[in-house]
């Protein structure tokens, strides 16, 4: 989840407690909610369907994380890092960063605040209001991919400079775009209805939707294993067009889920009568989408510097294919890092100003929260860095992808891994950011990291290689996390006391032990023949680093009130 844009967008003042509790109850999806409504009788009862309801969601979610690993492995022994590859995962990177921006929650972010304001502009307000932003989003999309198919070729040549105009790649790269760039209005649809089905607590079928869309895929490329039509051409394109599919189904899942909500423009089956466009509140919905903007950058982040630094590798054959894969494996700790900041610390920062007329506490929460992402993050870049080869061997190799491809995805992954610490931290500080009211500073920043990585990837690129070009990611995070750091410390947003500090060295300590242990375990215990055979082998190398790490971070815990006693 992503941190939401100015306090005043949801309504959420210090000095207007129950308003702005009522008004951050709407603002935030269903599982954020329990955090924020936690007294009273019925606060208790609805805690409990929220609990139910939040179960769900997780349940939903690691079912779309699995099948989302399955559908990377069955892709890439599909078309390994071969020519077909590169020009897929090139013609995907519109799609990947819409999916990004429209379908984890950004949009929610501006979207359902808004509809909850609108229910106080009279019956059908927020249906009007849902109708025009869905007007204005879909048009914008349609027409951006209908220029982007036109313009394909340019548009390539601008995401993969380094494909050869007229090459292999580049052909099968616009074809692939063509039919790819597709599923941007589709995505826009889905991100409307879903928002509209979140904001009545229809929960169940929009956390369904990704498992859809996983599995429409998987479909896909079970025929084409099946044909044996391995790193073609022909498979490049049908799975662009299987990612067009699963937006279908998506959206499909997302109307059925609205349907029959206050909220849900006119035009759903079993909804009241359509609402003439002419008096849909044009401006609020142009509003609700340059809300969305701060969200979009910062969910985004990630994939931009994805983008940017296949870019600069693309001329090397199989280069962007690899960094694709490496960057798959990145996404899953990074996303857990970005739920806690949604589901626990924007909440709590928002409920303290909300309900106590003050923030006094929240520079320490922010401190804390960092702490508390540093303890996944860091353990996780370490593991991810260490037993980068085992990992990537045992999850993708197989089909077309053989131990080559391996080797240089999983040299992309271990260099990747560097930068998840900071772009870990990074969405925390975005949070602190917008519940302090300083997202103007923190878009700055983003841009500038942005810059950072372009600069960086393209001239290690050229100067030393794709795997130089990957260690862009973590100089721009870091960047961008001693430059918002620093200046949210300076406004006071952001505090860090003796034990937060001393408990933040521990844990770099507990890693760096683990990271030493298992690459020790890892030298002594060869790999071995088979899958399976390697699949016990890094089980088992895991299991070693959870117990060194686990032990370490005991240790601190006991050894802490000595070292930073209270008062």
């Amino acid at each position: 989840m992503l941190p939401l844009p100015l306090g005043e967008r949801v309504g959420v003042r210090g000095h207007r407690g129950n308003e702005a509790t009522s008004a951050l109850q709407h603002s935030l999806p269903p599982r954020h909610r329990m955090a924020i409504d936690s007294t009273g009788g019925a606060g208790q009862n609805r805690a409990m369907s929220l609990l139910a309801r939040t179960s769900i969601v997780s349940a939903a979610t690691l079912s779309s994380r699995v099948l989302g690993f399955v559908r990377d492995a069955a892709t890439a022994a599909v078309l390994g890092t071969g020519p077909a590859a590169d020009a897929l995962v090139a013609a995907l990177a519109l799609p990947l960063l819409a999916r990004r921006l429209l379908s984890e929650g950004a949009f929610n972010l501006a979207f359902i605040p808004a509809l909850a304001h609108a229910e106080g502009g009279g019956e059908g307000a927020p249906r009007r209001l849902a109708g025009a932003t869905l007007a204005l989003l879909f048009g914008t999309l349609l027409a951006f991919a209908l220029l982007a198919a036109l313009f394909m070729p340019q548009v390539i040549r601008l995401l993969a400079p380094g494909f050869e105009p007229g090459g292999a790649r580049a052909d099968v790269a616009v074809l692939c775009g063509r039919v790819a760039v597709l599923y941007l209005p589709f995505a826009g649809l889905a991100a409307i209805y879903g928002g509209v089905a979140n904001g009545a607590h229809r929960v169940l079928l929009p956390a369904l939707a990704p498992v859809a869309a996983n599995l429409t895929v998987l479909a896909v490329i079970a025929v084409l294993l099946l044909r044996g039509l391995m790193e073609s051409d022909t498979a490049a394109v049908a799975i662009a067009a299987a990612t067009v599919a699963a937006g279908v189904s998506q959206l499909g899942l997302m109307v059925v889920a609205a349907r029959g909500c206050p909220a849900a423009p006119g035009i759903l089956p079993g909804g009241s009568a359509a609402i003439s466009p002419a008096g849909w509140p044009w401006r609020k919905a142009l509003g609700v989408i340059r809300a969305a903007a701060p969200a979009f950058l910062f969910a985004g982040l990630s994939q931009f510097r994805l983008i940017i630094i296949a870019a600069a590798v693309s001329a090397s054959p199989g280069a962007v294919a690899a960094l694709n894969y490496a960057q798959r494996l990145m996404d899953l700790p990074l996303g857990l890092v970005g739920a806690s900041a949604g589901a626990v610390l924007v909440p709590a920062l928002l409920r303290k100003s909300a309900l106590s007329g003050a923030a006094s506490d929240a520079p320490e929460a922010s401190g804390r929260a960092m702490l508390a992402a540093l303890a996944f993050a860091l353990p996780a870049a370490t593991g991810l860095a260490v037993l980068a080869d085992p990992i990537v061997v045992t999850l993708f190799q197989r089909g077309s992808f053989d131990a080559e491809d391996a080797h240089l995805t999983g040299a992309l992954l271990a260099i990747l891994a560097v930068s998840l610490p900071a772009q870990g931290l990074e969405r925390i500080l975005s949070a602190t950011a917008s519940t302090a009211g300083r997202v103007k500073m923190a878009e700055r920043v983003a841009l500038g990291s942005l810059a950072v990585c372009l600069l960086s990837a393209f001239g290690l690129g050229l100067g030393a290689g794709p795997r130089a070009a990957a260690g862009a990611a973590a100089l721009s995070a870091f960047a961008s996390l001693l430059v918002l750091g620093g200046l949210l410390v300076r406004a006071g947003a952001l505090v860090f006391s003796r034990a937060v500090l001393l408990s933040g060295l521990g844990l770099v300590a507990a890693s760096l032990l683990m990271g030493g242990c298992v690459g020790m375990l890892a030298a002594l215990w060869p790999a071995p023949e088979g899958q399976s055979a390697a699949a016990v082998r890094l089980a088992g190398l895991v299991a070693s680093g959870a117990v060194v790490y686990g032990t370490a971070a005991w240790l601190l815990k006991a050894l802490l009130p000595k070292l930073a006693p209270q008062g």
